[in-house]
């Protein structure tokens, strides 16, 4: 491949030993068992794991995207669930860098990105979902310190993660130009005000909980308060085009296991792969649109490489990926007929994840109405 250099074939085939020691047995048994991750991806942090694309001043190894990018591909050619929640280990613990103070980098984001502990995020709320201005999760100013009441659901790794980044109200009012009213802050799992509620039972992306958390009288010093702006580095930051990695590798790997049953399932004597046609065709046409979603994902991983971001392009990758690997899953599913659907052979797997990946990405009208604005 035109990206690859010995430097990166070299991480690439480590990845990939690791992913089939060590992930690929355990992702069946969290996805069987609904077990959760948390060691796994403790372990993968200590490794240097999540130190992609980290800048150095906040314990990474740089800006070296296409790199992250392999292990996210890797990781998704064993499922969705590792590669996602690897994901969002560099969502909290790259771009958040840009808006923390060197005392809250050497507290919190060094020690997350070496895997001395996790961070997650906390924003859905019961009353609109997304939508800030309904929040009604609240941090009351007390002195030096911060009081935060309140609740959130659909929270990833309600019950795994050390320290919460929280979305909370701190006005009565919010600035609808400067979003100043809602600020985000450190909140340790370990206060005796936090609480994970209810754990989800999901379609897919087992072995990631989601879940309900709860906070009562939580007391924050100022120190471990962001500024909004936090938030849009979040939800426009590399991470955008990591979906579309984790959906590549997942594709190649069901069309390598369905190519594999179609040349070794025999009837009357011929394999299935010689002896239809159509069925060849089928999967030469799947592998024909991820050769272009390929080069269009890691294209784009090579400019921010080179320090271009463009948006609309990260957010079309992103809005592509659920879709791609749902495709791909249902066709593979199809191709191997009964088998298909069995557990053990793994593709229904990518199938399921393939739907809470899509819902995950968001709705693609955003990204569509954003680029058709541009057109």
């Amino acid at each position: 491949m035109w990206y690859m250099n010995e430097e990166r074939e070299l991480l690439r085939k480590s990845f990939r030993e690791y992913t089939e020691k060590r992930i690929r047995p355990l992702a069946r048994k969290l996805e069987a068992e609904e077990e959760n991750s948390r060691e796994a991806l403790l372990e993968m942090g200590k490794l240097g794991m999540f130190t992609m694309p980290v800048p150095e001043a906040a314990g990474g190894t740089g800006p070296d995207y296409i790199s992250w990018g392999l292990l996210l591909e890797e990781l998704g050619k064993e499922g969705a669930t590792f590669a996602f929640l690897a994901l969002l280990r560099q969502v909290f613990n790259g771009p958040m860098q840009a808006a923390c103070s060197k005392e809250q980098i050497e507290k919190y984001v060094k020690p997350a990105v070496n895997g001395e502990f996790l961070i997650g995020l906390a924003a859905n709320e019961p009353a609109g979902g997304n939508n800030m201005f309904e929040y009604q999760t609240k941090a009351v100013r007390d002195g030096d310190d911060w009081i935060i009441n309140g609740s959130k659901v659909l929270v990833t790794q309600a019950s795994e993660v050390d320290v919460f980044l929280v979305l909370a109200l701190t006005r009565d009012q919010i600035d609808f130009r400067t979003m100043e009213g809602i600020d985000i802050f450190f909140v340790p799992t370990s206060d005796p005000g936090f609480r994970a509620g209810h754990i989800e039972h999901k379609v897919g992306l087992n072995g990631s909980n989601t879940g309900s958390v709860y906070f009562d009288n939580i007391r924050v010093p100022e120190s471990d308060r962001l500024p909004f702006p936090m938030a849009l580095l979040m939800g426009f930051g590399p991470e955008l085009s990591g979906y579309a990695a984790i959906a590549l590798g997942g594709a190649e790997a069901m069309i390598a296991k369905t190519a594999d049953y179609l040349k070794n399932r025999i009837q009357m004597g011929v394999s299935l792969w010689d002896a239809h046609e159509s069925a060849r065709h089928d999967l030469a046409k799947l592998q024909m649109e991820v050769y272009n979603y390929r080069n269009s994902l890691y294209g784009h991983l090579a400019n921010r490489n080179c320090g271009i971001h463009d948006m609309l392009e990260a957010g079309a990758l992103k809005a592509s990926a659920g879709p791609l690997l749902e495709k791909v899953a249902g066709e593979c599913m199809m191709l191997m007929g009964g088998t298909g659907v069995i557990r053990e052979t793994g593709i229904e797997q990518y199938w399921r994840d393939a739907k809470a990946l899509e819902i995950a990405c968001f709705s693609d009208k955003t990204f569509t109405g954003n680029v058709a604005a541009s057109l």
